[in-house]
């Protein structure tokens, strides 16, 4: 039994001791598997920190660097980056206090990083400190810039920020107000100019400003060809031919489109309408028929009513070389005009008739007078009677005494080209009875009768007309002599045909300072109020500017 027992204590006591051999080899294993763990993690290698993305993203990242670059002092103006709304903003700052500012920080994007910009609202403002307004032109953070470089315009007292857009169109900010225009095109604003009336019978009233013009037309639509806006600091000025529809010329236009207030505005407008030569009277409403095509370099013409014409230029008549910025204006009302090197290259003289009365001629070639054009005679307006000028024949004699070059002049009223070269003869034969020479030429007087529209002289037609000047120069050239013809601006070229008479000198008469006129001319009439020592009241004054060199 006790060897039993001891047997069975044994087996006890050796099962104890595997129990604790498997415990003990399981926590020796264990503590290598944590022993071996904690010297791998010793041991690796370190991972890269995940990369944590800002919330928001700028548009212009060097946005302070590029504002502190900023020179604005020529520009009165300055730039800075400033808080907004929350969001940072780029502003430029105008002297008269208003702020442009564009939004420059967008949420992020997560997927690209880049700013959000779907978010509009508010993205360009203007204040003036108190008001806060949405800017509705386009102006971006990267235009900003380029903004705040840009010369403002000032007119009517008030400051713009002006926009030329991509699509042909203008956008202006008012400075002092904060109104803003868009997308303003400018042959919107000049047809505004324009009001058609249709009047029936085909014909179509256009008003320009405060003329009107009659078209033979059914078309009640204008249009433009050819629209051309140059941009002169931002003042835009507009040059166009004018059409009824398309094809059918009837003017050309041009003008300035200004910012005015909260809109543009269009000023200085000049409208002229296309006229053929035998168009005639300006001075009266007829019926233009449009054109094919427009008429380049035109000859310009004023009319009735502020209305200005177009015409044709002459096919056979130069143009003048004087160059008028060499034209002197002297006290007593005397001119001469000058060569590049101070030349003088002109001759000073008047022209008489009865109406001047006697006249002290020692004393108007003292004061300085080279040459004098008398009047012989004049045809009546109504009996057409020829007569003489009671001074001719005293003015012409104590002239030429005093060594005052002459020519003498006629005023037409010649219907016919018998009667005109009646006009001649008279002349020729007075000169014979006066037997006194000549150094310049006969001229022929042609000019609206004012003081009647009914003067037989008024009512010829320009083809009629034309053919009474050229057969009283036939009759003066066959003579010996120079002929010369004499009118104003309109008169030579509505009146009659200049280009047919274009051999003969012409004798310009155009009263004023400012000569428009561009074709040639050998004497100009530039005042009928002129004052010379010699002589009762006022007189023409005229100057040579080329010899009408005599047969």
């Amino acid at each position: 039994m006790e060897q039993e027992e001891i047997v069975k204590q044994y087996k006890k006591h050796l099962r104890t001791w595997r129990l604790i051999a498997w415990i003990l080899t399981l926590l020796l294993v264990a503590s290598g598997g944590v022993i071996g763990y904690l010297y791998m993690k010793q041991h690796e290698t370190p991972k890269e920190p995940e990369e944590v993305l800002p919330d928001t993203a700028f548009l212009i990242k060097d946005a302070e660097t590029r504002v502190a670059s900023f020179n604005g002092a020529a520009y009165g103006r300055t730039m800075q980056v400033e808080e907004f709304l929350g969001w940072q903003y780029i502003s430029v700052v105008y002297e008269s206090g208003m702020r442009l500012c564009v939004r420059n920080e967008y949420p992020i994007i997560r997927e690209t990083g880049l700013p959000d910009t779907s978010e509009k609202l508010m993205s360009v403002i203007l204040t003036d400190g108190t008001d806060v307004r949405e800017c509705r032109n386009a102006v971006t953070a990267d235009n900003i810039f380029t903004s705040a470089e840009q010369k403002t315009v000032s007119f009517g007292g008030q400051e713009y920020v002006f926009f030329a857009n991509a699509d042909d169109t203008y956008g202006l900010i008012n400075l002092n107000t904060m109104q803003e225009v868009l997308g303003m095109r400018p042959e919107e604003i000049v047809k505004t100019y324009f009001t058609l009336t249709d009047i029936g019978d085909g014909h179509v009233s256009v008003k320009a400003g405060n003329a009107e013009y009659i078209y033979h037309s059914d078309v009640h639509e204008i249009s433009f060809e050819g629209f051309q806006t140059i941009d002169e600091d931002h003042l835009l000025r507009i040059a166009t031919p004018v059409c009824l529809g398309d094809g059918e010329y009837i003017g050309y236009m041009d003008g300035l489109i200004v910012p005015s207030g909260d809109r543009f505005a269009l000023i200085e407008p000049k409208f002229g309408a296309y006229v053929g030569m035998e168009y005639e009277d300006p001075e009266s409403t007829k019926i233009i028929e449009p054109i094919a095509e427009p008429i380049e370099n035109p000859i310009v013409l004023s009319g009735a009513n502020s209305a200005r014409y177009y015409l044709p230029r002459f096919k056979n008549v130069g143009q003048h070389s004087y160059n008028w910025d060499n034209l002197v204006i002297h006290e007593n009302g005397f001119r001469e005009l000058l060569d590049d090197e101070g030349n003088r290259i002109s001759k000073m003289g008047i022209d008489v008739s009865k109406y001047n009365k006697e006249i002290d001629w020692k004393q108007v070639k003292e004061a300085g007078i080279e040459f004098a054009i008398v009047r012989v005679g004049y045809r009546g307006v109504s009996q057409g009677s020829l007569e003489e000028d009671e001074w001719a024949k005293a003015n012409i004699q104590r002239a030429a005494a005093q060594g005052i070059d002459i020519g003498v002049y006629f005023y037409t009223q010649a219907i016919t080209e018998a009667e005109a070269i009646a006009e001649a003869d008279f002349v020729l034969n007075k000169l014979k009875e006066y037997g006194t020479p000549i150094q310049l030429p006969i001229v022929i007087d042609t000019e609206e009768y004012e003081s009647s529209k009914k003067a037989r002289g008024n009512l010829i037609s320009r083809a009629q007309r034309t053919k009474c000047l050229a057969a009283f120069c036939k009759r003066v050239e066959e003579a010996g002599y120079t002929p010369m013809i004499y009118a104003s601006t309109k008169w030579s070229i509505m009146n009659y045909d200049r280009d047919e008479l274009a051999k003969y000198p012409f004798w310009f008469a155009f009263w004023g300072e400012k000569v428009a006129y561009r074709f040639e001319f050998a004497v100009w009439q530039y005042t009928d109020d002129g004052h010379v020592p010699g002589i009762e009241g006022h007189v023409d004054l005229d100057i040579m500017l080329c010899d009408p060199v005599m047969k």
